[in-house]
């Protein structure tokens, strides 16, 4: 990764005012006091890798998508 990317992005950190998009990038850099990533059972932590590796390669179903179709199932009660 070049040096002008990552003036890029520290710049973007630095101007932000986003307070989940911070905490996110502390918890990704390991910088969270609440870090419960260690705390995670193994068979969870793997779970949890798996998806994202999964989300990579484009698998599974988007958020948005999910939330329609259990919408549209469960207003017809």
């Amino acid at each position: 990764m070049d040096i002008s990317l990552k003036y890029k992005i520290a710049e973007k950190i630095i101007e932000s005012n986003d307070d989940t998009l911070l905490n996110q990038i502390k918890s990704l850099l390991g910088l969270s006091e609440n870090d419960f990533w260690g705390e995670l059972p193994i068979e969870v932590q793997q779970a949890i890798r798996q998806s994202e590796q999964e989300f990579e390669l484009g698998c599974g179903i988007p958020h948005l998508q999910v939330m329609d179709e259990i919408k549209k199932r469960f207003s017809k009660v």
